[in-house]
């Protein structure tokens, strides 16, 4: 069947074995990615967020984790955003029941409208509160996951700068720029098989003179201290 035209196949996607990078490491399907406004890149089949890799690349445990841990998070802020809704229909649906008995009787309609309002409004807020939480919690997850894969390609030796990681992975610069800037930290803590000899990738924070001051008063006073402490041991000496 060729109902392209031909030389046209539409069945020749399926003749190529796909890579490594290809596969969703949460619903282990192979459907491509989409760029997302909040999560950067999502599965096209489950919807989880994603980091593109190159060819023959792959993502470590850590990375995994945190994506795992993302999309887990991304999940229940969904029921909790539901469950926001739901809170403030309750508050409309007690405001209106309350509206018609307040015509008979001012304090039963207040009764009323805290009885079925006061609960709702109280999920809704909560609830609201909570997939705020939430939201931050899986940008940080998103962020780790980013910063491993970073780390991962720069040890490969498949990139070794801001620039590249956005070349290969098809993310924006600002991403790219902030997953490469964790991967420095980790080089500066000491994390295992990261380091970066290139220099620095952000500029540097210019030192504070006051700083440098108080660091020479505390050496002062420290040699003082030290000088004291030889003296009395000498005063003490037979």
């Amino acid at each position: 069947m060729n109902s392209g035209g031909p030389g046209f196949d539409i069945y020749a996607h399926l003749n190529d074995k796909p890579g490594t990078g290809m596969t969703c490491p949460l619903c282990r399907g192979i459907g491509g990615v989409t760029r997302h406004p909040e999560l950067g890149f999502v599965c096209n089949l489950c919807g989880g967020p994603r980091v593109p890799l190159p060819e023959g690349a792959m993502l470590d445990e850590v990375a995994r984790s945190t994506l795992r841990k993302a999309e887990d998070l991304r999940k229940k802020r969904g029921f909790m955003r539901g469950l926001g809704i739901f809170g403030f229909v309750g508050v409309a649906f007690g405001l209106f029941v309350a509206l018609p008995v307040l015509f008979f009787s001012f304090f039963a309609s207040l009764l009323t409208a805290l009885f079925i309002a006061g609960p709702s409004l109280a999920i809704a807020l909560w609830s609201r509160a909570r997939a705020s939480a939430m939201t931050k919690e899986m940008l940080a997850a998103i962020d780790a996951a980013w910063g491993a894969a970073a780390r991962e390609l720069f040890r490969t030796g498949q990139i070794k700068n801001a620039a590249d990681l956005a070349k290969v992975t098809g993310a924006d610069g600002e991403r790219a720029q902030q997953a490469f800037t964790l991967l420095q930290v980790d080089a500066e803590i000491g994390a295992p098989n990261v380091r970066i000899d290139a220099g620095p990738i952000v500029s540097q924070v210019p030192e504070d003179p006051r700083f440098a001051a108080l660091e020479a008063k505390a050496e002062a006073e420290a040699a003082e201290a030290e000088g004291s402490a030889d003296a009395r041991a000498k005063s003490r000496a037979p």
